[in-house]
């Protein structure tokens, strides 16, 4: 219980009312109510609505993500409206963006409360007045692989898929090979080792593999 407390359960639910704990064991914590938004942005005005949503916390959080299910059904269930229905992604929960890019706002504000302001309320927000301000992904894998593109600042699928590759790798191991740039230069020597050692620490080696491995599913699911 240390823990949940440690990421700020407690602070958010003293916050949110009329959320609260359905399950608690050694590898997750759930929440479920109904989340009061209320919420400005100059270009959509104010929104003030609710939703009910359920939440499933990871005990590895903020390393891993959690999943955020929208069950009120105000929101279509289809890719229109970002909601995950494919065969990689989790089933019926929001697609809140790609994993790296959710990583960094969490890192920002290690909390369920920090996790919920900066990537569950942009969401919810755009949905509500319908039009994705913060910006919105291309489905698939064309949307995961832009975005890192933009990430790492590569121009290629290729360069992104192995640079994916050589943040699953130690650190010792991924600076002495060939920086998938195309530089020439050993990772080490290339200034795109700032980029990915700030990425290696939000996550632990092997979720790196998992997504590359993910992002090819997905490639080819979606040439079938």
């Amino acid at each position: 219980m240390k823990y949940w407390n440690k990421i700020g359960i407690d602070e958010f639910l003293l916050k949110n009312t009329d959320m609260s704990f359905v399950a608690l064991s050694s590898t997750q914590a759930v929440l479920e109510g109904t989340y009061h938004l209320c919420a400005h942005h100059p270009e959509g005005g104010d929104v003030d609505c609710d939703y009910k949503l359920r939440i499933e916390i990871p005990s590895s959080f903020p390393s891993e993500i959690p999943v955020v299910r929208e069950k009120s059904y105000k929101i279509p269930r289809d890719r229109k409206h970002h909601i995950n229905n494919d065969l990689v992604n989790y089933t019926d929960s929001l697609c809140l963006g790609s994993r790296i890019r959710i990583l960094q706002k969490i890192h920002e504000n290690p909390t369920v409360s920090g996790f919920v302001e900066k990537c569950v309320v942009p969401f919810l927000y755009s949905i509500s007045i319908g039009k994705f301000i913060f910006g919105e992904l291309d489905h698939g894998s064309k949307g995961i692989l832009k975005e890192y593109k933009e990430i790492f600042s590569v121009t290629t699928n290729d360069q992104v898929l192995n640079i994916l590759l050589c943040i699953s790798k130690k650190k010792r191991i991924a600076n002495k090979r060939i920086c998938p740039c195309g530089c020439g230069y050993r990772l080490g020597k290339c200034k795109r080792h700032f980029i990915i050692n700030k990425i290696r620490y939000l996550a632990p080696r092997n979720s790196f593999r998992n997504e590359y491995n993910n992002i090819i599913k997905q490639m080819r699911y979606e040439k079938k």
